[in-house]
């Protein structure tokens, strides 16, 4: 049996981004729960970090978690991805005030390019949401190298790993598609598929 491995994003007093409103947290939870529901439609094992509001222990703990039960189980998780949301803002040095880049939109996947297996699933699922006419930001795939720095759930985490990064909620468009059940309903549904032709090669 294929066993998956989910994760939304941030939790309880880590809100992530906030924005409009809306706070990443929330939407990473919707988005992985709904992907969970799909993924086990599928005839997956999914396990996930956090189903509900709470604090969750912190990235690298999780990370070690996600290892140990990947090494006692056998075959482990043949994937782990994580829900996120992003935002295109900085604070300019000269005022101190928060300078937002509206136009910046679109669904990526981060990847490590120092592991096959983390490009390959990054790739399959970037392909199905170009397919499924999602809007794409960086042609649907970035790596940590292009990125500029690490991240816990694809370096510090032995099975195959990407984080998802869903859009912009500091883009009008993508923060009301992604309240949209419909547009929900689309980007999970290629997630799966992705996820599904990745675990096929």
């Amino acid at each position: 049996m294929v066993n998956l491995c989910t994760d939304a994003g941030h939790g309880g007093t880590d809100s992530g981004a906030a924005w409009g409103g809306v706070l990443e947290k929330d939407m990473n939870r919707e988005y992985t729960l709904q992907l969970n529901e799909e993924l086990k439609r599928r005839g997956y094992r999914v396990l996930t970090t956090r189903k509900a509001d709470f604090s969750v222990p912190p990235l690298r703990t999780r990370c070690q978690l996600v290892n140990e039960h990947h090494r006692q189980e056998s075959p482990g998780f043949d994937a782990v991805v994580s829900i996120h949301c992003n935002v295109a803002a900085a604070e300019d040095q000269a005022t101190g005030q928060l300078r937002v880049y509206p136009n910046r939109r679109g669904f990526y996947a981060i990847y490590s390019e120092e592991s096959s297996k983390s490009t390959a699933l990054a790739s399959a699922i970037a392909n199905a949401c170009k397919d499924a006419g999602i809007v794409l930001s960086h042609g649907g795939m970035l790596s940590t190298v292009k990125l500029g720095r690490t991240l816990a759930w694809i370096h510090r985490t032995t099975p195959p790993s990407t984080l998802l990064e869903l859009g912009y909620m500091t883009n009008p468009e993508d923060l009301e598609l992604l309240q949209q059940e419909s547009y929900r309903s689309t980007l999970i549904t290629a997630i799966a598929d992705g996820i599904a032709k990745y675990l096929r090669i």
